[in-house]
């Protein structure tokens, strides 16, 4: 970039070599343009307000996600990696991102991923290898899991709960709601009200517990 920038200068001048004068307007001139640069990048990086941690894990293992209040994405990724990223919810709130707390502990084949901090102000991805065990305890918000191939143990309190399934892949699913809906569309299953719940049993390996006191469960 910055020789960039002195070739550009070069070529205005048309010579590199100058008297006294012309040589000190160069310089100056260098400066200010590599500060703009250097400004415009670290802007640019601010500006994206994305945080990140990243954790080594083997496919076929159990995570346990002990999640504050909010918004997140859950999804597979890569087959020997935990990543979780977050982002302000506006403009407003990228200040708040560094106050964010994300821990992940690992004890032989488990994983723990804690949040905790201004996490309404921020919504989260988080990426899991694709075969994982998942257990869920959240109080409220919004989470959605897809692409991961396991069993599940997916409980809140109030919010929206959003879990993808091969109807195939499953041997048991389970969902209730005591105040709100119950959708499975893939099992052709739809119920609202109070304490609305199902059971269906099917062919495959993995078991999907769902559970809310007050909201939406819907399998897609």
């Amino acid at each position: 970039m910055l020789a960039f920038i002195g070739s550009t200068v070069c070529n205005w001048a048309q010579e590199c070599i100058a008297g006294p004068e012309e040589v000190i307007m160069k310089r100056l001139l260098i400066g200010f343009l590599a500060g703009l640069a250097l400004g415009s990048l670290a802007l640019g990086q601010a500006a994206s307000g994305v945080n990140s941690v990243d954790q080594s894990f083997k496919d076929g293992g159990t995570i346990w996600l002990r999640l504050a209040s909010g918004n997140y994405r859950v999804r597979g990724g890569a087959s020997d990696r935990i990543v979780v990223r977050w982002y302000p919810e506006g403009s407003d709130k990228m200040d708040r991102m560094k106050e964010i707390k994300v821990r992940t502990e690992l004890s032989g084949n488990v994983a723990t991923i804690h949040t905790d901090g201004p996490v309404r102000d921020a919504r989260f991805v988080i990426e899991l290898p694709p075969r994982s065990d998942l257990f869920l305890r959240m109080r409220a918000g919004d989470i959605k899991f897809e692409g991961i191939e396991g069993n599940k143990d997916l409980r809140m309190t109030a919010g929206e709960l959003k879990v993808d399934i091969m109807p195939s892949s499953y041997s048991r699913v389970h969902a209730s709601a005591t105040f709100g809906e119950v959708e499975a569309s893939p099992l052709g299953i739809s119920k609202g009200g109070v304490k609305q719940s199902f059971t269906w049993n099917g062919g495959g390996k993995y078991k999907l517990h769902a559970s809310l006191f007050a909201g939406e469960v819907s399998i897609f």
